[in-house]
C-alpha cells in the first residue's frame, strides 16, 4: 500500500516516499486513458504475510508476502515457474473487477523445458487447459480478452538461464550457424487449436493428452 511504501521508505532514510503519490490533476488525466490491458501470465504462487526486511530496497521486501508454490503442482523447465491452469481464469477475474472490465489481450503465456525434446508433450497440456481457462474466463465470467500470444515461437536467449531454458514452440539449433529451426509437437497442436479457435474438433489427435502433466521438461 501506499501508506506501506512510505513508512518503509522512512525507515529506509528517505526523505520522501519511494512511491509518490499522484495528484488530483494526475488522477483525472490518467482516469480512463488506458485502451487495453497487456497481460504477461506464466504461474501462480501460494501467499502468505511474511515481515520484509526494511533495509533492503526492493519490491520483494516491500510487499511483505512469502510466495510459495503447493508440491502437488508439476515442474517445469524454470524454478520459478509450476504450470497452475486455474489461476488464469482467477487473474483475468481479478484484472476485470479491479480495471472495469477493460479489453485484455495475453502478450506472454508459455511454459519452459531443458530436455529440448521435439515431443513436448508437457508444454501441450500447458496450452491446451492453460487456453481453456482463457475461455471459460470469457464465456461463463464474461472476461474481455481480445488477444492470446503464446510465449514463445522459438526457443530464445532467456535472461540469466542464457539458451538453457527453452520456451517455443520450435526448437532452433544454436550449434548451427543457421539457427536451423524445427517444429515441435506443441507447434501443431497450437496451430489446430489456434484454427479451431479455441475448441479442438473431435478426432483432432492433438485432443486428448492425460499424461502430459507429468512431463516436467526436465532433463
Amino acid at each position: 500500500s501506499i501508506e506501506q511504501i512510505g513508512e518503509k521508505s522512512k525507515l529506509q532514510g528517505f526523505p520522501q516516499s519511494r512511491l509518490p503519490i499522484f495528484t488530483r490533476e494526475e488522477r483525472e488525466q490518467l482516469l480512463g486513458s488506458s485502451d487495453f490491458i497487456g497481460l504477461n501470465h506464466y504461474t501462480s504462487k501460494v501467499v502468505s504475510h511474511a515481515v520484509g526486511n526494511h533495509e533492503v530496497v526492493s519490491c520483494a521486501e516491500d510487499r511483505d508476502v512469502k510466495l510459495d508454490y503447493d508440491p502437488t503442482w508439476p515442474n517445469s523447465g524454470s524454478v520459478w515457474l509450476r504450470p497452475v491452469p486455474p489461476g488464469m481464469r482467477m487473474l483475468l477475474n481479478w484484472v476485470k473487477d479491479e480495471y472495469g472490465n477493460l479489453p485484455v489481450y495475453i502478450t506472454e503465456n508459455g511454459v519452459s523445458d531443458t530436455a529440448g525434446n521435439l515431443d513436448d508433450l508437457h508444454r501441450i497440456y500447458y496450452y491446451k487447459h492453460f487456453i481453456n481457462n482463457v475461455l471459460k474466463a470469457i464465456k461463463l465470467d464474461g472476461c474481455k480478452v481480445e488477444g492470446y500470444y503464446a510465449w514463445s515461437l522459438m526457443d530464445s536467449f532467456e535472461w540469466t538461464v542464457g539458451y538453457s531454458e527453452k520456451f517455443g514452440v520450435c526448437a532452433v539449433d544454436f550449434a548451427d550457424k543457421n539457427r536451423r529451426r524445427t517444429m515441435k509437437s506443441s507447434a501443431h497442436f497450437l496451430r489446430r487449436i489456434f484454427a479451431d479457435n479455441g475448441f479442438l474438433k473431435d478426432g483432432n489427435p492433438w485432443y486428448d493428452v492425460p499424461d502430459a502433466k507429468h512431463y516436467t521438461g526436465q532433463r
